[in-house]
């Protein structure tokens, strides 16, 4: 029998396993070696056991597989221009409190949405020729 196999998309000595049928149906092991479709598995309690590569569950391969697809980074995919930008400004606290009970109320549908809604609508009349700047 082999005692180390090459090929990382194939059962290698070492990799961890669980027998799927046969008459050591859940039991799991470590491959010893392979030889011809039939793998060489020390039991968990001990025993060595010969049962065909169709039999078992191979958990280390299945990790290889995955590591050698994940992708780089998890989540979103990145913005090439980020869309929002992380401040802190200070407000009065009674200002905040009513924003927040504008909230509850349901009169806005959140105080980040509403600060930038009302930036924006005060910040286009700052900048529109036609209207004086009397806002500030």
């Amino acid at each position: 029998m082999k005692e180390k196999l090459q090929d990382p998309d194939s059962f290698q000595s070492g990799d961890k396993i669980r027998i799927r049928s046969g008459s050591y149906t859940g039991a799991r092991g470590i491959i010893q070696a392979e030889s011809n479709g039939l793998l060489e598995i020390q039991l968990d309690e001990s025993s060595i056991v010969h049962v065909v590569s169709d039999e078992v569950t191979n958990y280390s391969l299945a990790a290889r597989r995955a590591w050698k697809t994940m992708p780089k980074r998890a989540g979103r995919p990145q913005l090439s221009t980020p869309r929002k930008k992380m401040v802190s400004i200070r407000l009065d606290v009674d200002l905040w409190d009513r924003l927040g009970e504008a909230v509850e109320l349901g009169l806005v549908p959140g105080r980040e949405q509403a600060v930038n809604t009302w930036l924006r609508q005060h910040l286009d009349l700052l900048f529109d020729e036609d209207h004086p700047s009397d806002m500030v």
